[in-house]
């Protein structure tokens, strides 16, 4: 097709959105939980890779992902604002309104990407010294940092991209993309291993592969969406829905922020308790990342669904549709606990032989396994009410939960009366228990107005 043709029927299409028949919880979920799986597998992957070449190049990779993580919520910003208006604004079938959501958006997450990359890639030292990088490691962080700070702008615009498409009813799009980088990532960091890459040096040609996998990712990704809609790149972003984005997407990412610190925070007391309790709680976490994958695959989709629908204007079918997510995320969370539950010894047996650690991370698996029917419902509720625009009361709720209950009773059950362990993740569900009932009133009340 020529590039004339091309354009000329992008800019014939009305709207990016996919047929509201199409809007279903499995077609959501689905691609986002494989998504989110294989995710998973190539950051272990990546990891083992590297470590065939230098323990100490992990190790400096660690430091600078601490230091990533923090950057990618600030694009969640962007992505979560654009989700919540661009739902709606599909509902309410208001096609120019989707359009100028998308603008904002992309040209919001340009402007951060760029200054993010070059904020990194001028202040990588001063970074690193932040969070107390050991020397030893400086000189492959500081050049892990280097490439992968230059690549943050194709991160901040595939983020959003991902929840344009997400909110488009188009999730398998954006998750084939993803897997097929992802694959990319890792065949090229096995050539660089071997010594058939060599561009920069190890670390540096490591870094420019993960940069050129997302690179690639982002731009098949505009183009696909360029395809959908050309009309939007043509525009100038609209400041109200600018502002907009924001306001709804950096309460959600301020959640996200505290949860990351209060963790950070548990680690440090478990850590007191121990190294043999802080593995064991490690091998039990890694494990109830694969219980909680699809339910928050459903409750993402939750979140889009009754973005629609309260587009729409039917706060009844959003009712629904949220208990739906409810019942299908705990179905799949019983699933995935039956196997976990009956073979987690010997998964664990995978990475230790110490009797002591074994059985604390088994006892870590078991209360997770039951903690999560309680943080499905959070996930969901959660999604819900943020995409009814309802973005304070859920942050509110889990910082002051899960700092005083998730974090401070963690301690004093733990640490002050002796219960280790087992204590702390009491708290856990403690915590989950009181966001669940007081999630569930906020959103009875919202959803029956």
């Amino acid at each position: 097709m020529r590039i004339k043709d091309f354009l000329t029927q992008s800019s014939k299409r009305a709207g990016i959105a996919a047929p509201k028949e199409k809007y279903t919880l499995w077609k959501l979920a689905f691609p986002i939980a494989f998504e989110s799986l294989f995710q998973i597998m190539f950051g272990f992957a990546d990891t083992f890779v590297l470590s065939t070449y230098s323990d100490t190049a992990v190790a400096a990779v660690g430091y600078v992902n601490q230091i990533l993580d923090v950057l990618l919520l600030l694009f969640r910003v962007i992505a979560s604002g654009t989700s919540i208006l661009l739902a709606q604004a599909i509902g309410a079938g208001k096609q120019k309104e989707q359009n100028q959501i998308c603008t904002a958006a992309f040209y919001l997450s340009l402007f951060t990407g760029l200054c993010a990359s070059c904020g990194v890639v001028w202040g990588r030292l001063g970074l690193l010294r932040l969070v107390k990088a050991d020397s030893a490691l400086l000189p492959y962080a500081a050049d892990y940092l280097k490439v992968m700070g230059a690549g943050l702008i194709f991160s901040s615009l595939f983020t959003v991209l991902t929840a344009i498409y997400r909110s488009s009813g188009k999730a398998f799009y954006t998750s084939v993309i993803s897997v097929f980088s992802n694959l990319l990532n890792i065949l090229g960091d096995i050539l660089v291993v071997k010594g058939m890459l060599h561009v920069f040096g190890t670390v540096q040609d490591v870094a420019l592969v993960t940069v050129a996998a997302n690179g690639l990712a982002c731009f098949a990704a505009l183009l696909l969406l360029l395809k959908e809609q050309m009309t939007f790149l043509r525009q100038r972003p609209d400041k109200a829905f600018l502002l907009a984005i924001l306001s709804l997407g950096v309460p959600a990412a301020g959640e996200s922020c505290s949860y990351k610190c209060s963790q950070l925070a548990v680690t440090m007391i478990v850590g007191a308790l121990g190294t043999q309790t802080l593995a064991a709680k490690i091998y039990g976490m890694n494990f109830s990342r694969i219980m909680v994958l699809v339910p928050n695959s459903i409750a993402i989709a939750a979140g889009i669904l009754v973005g629609v629908q309260i587009g729409e204007g039917s706060f009844s079918r959003a009712r629904e549709t949220a208990s739906s997510c409810i019942r299908k995320g705990a179905l799949a969370i019983l699933v995935a606990d039956i196997p976990l539950l009956l073979f987690g010894r010997f998964l664990v047996l995978a990475f230790t032989h110490e009797a002591e650690i074994l059985k604390m991370a088994y006892l870590v698996l078991v209360m997770e396994a039951v903690t999560m029917f309680l943080k499905n419902i959070n996930l969901t509720l959660g999604n819900s009410l943020r995409a009814a625009k309802d973005v304070i009361f859920p942050v509110i709720v889990s910082a002051a939960s899960m700092w005083l209950i998730g974090t401070g009773l963690a301690w004093v059950l733990g640490i002050f009366l002796h219960m280790g362990l087992g204590g702390i993740f009491a708290a856990f569900f403690i915590d989950e228990g009181i966001r669940a009932f007081l999630l569930y009133k906020r959103w009875r009340k919202k959803s029956s107005t």
